[in-house]
């Protein structure tokens, strides 16, 4: 593989960050925090640097601040750093949750591209980096 990505994993359970860790090493640098708020202050340090996430695997239920409103503050944080709108990073939503509004809001307010369900199937993941072209086959 080319290119090494620089993924962010917001996730709070123990298994799910370390299975996502575990899924995704081999794509490039993972960075792992347990809430929304450690999510905002790694993307601002990233947005700072000028090496911004390629990535983020945000989970919605969190303790603190929500999935939703991180995912919320993190695009109002690319406004801020003035990231054009094609360049926002891409997140894909992962929960426990089999919740059509919730999906819903974090399509339509915070640009979610995709939503994972867990438990997390093998390929599941690869396969959702492959559909936003960060992966070839």
């Amino acid at each position: 593989m080319s290119v090494k990505l620089r993924i962010l994993i917001v996730e709070d359970e123990p298994v799910n960050r370390e299975f996502l860790l575990l899924s995704l090493r081999s794509f490039g640098e993972c960075q792992a925090v347990i809430s929304g708020e450690d999510a905002l202050e790694a993307l601002e340090l990233a947005l700072g640097a000028g090496q911004p996430f390629d990535v983020v695997f945000l989970d919605i239920m969190l303790p603190g601040i929500s999935g939703l409103q991180t995912l919320e503050q993190l695009r109002a944080l690319e406004i801020r750093h003035k990231v054009p709108a094609r360049r926002q990073v891409p997140v894909i939503i992962t929960t426990g949750l089999d919740d059509d509004r919730t999906a819903s809001r974090a399509f339509i307010q915070g640009q979610a591209v995709s939503y994972m369900t867990k438990p997390f199937r093998p390929g599941q993941i690869s396969g959702e980096l492959r559909k936003l072209g960060l992966v070839k086959e």
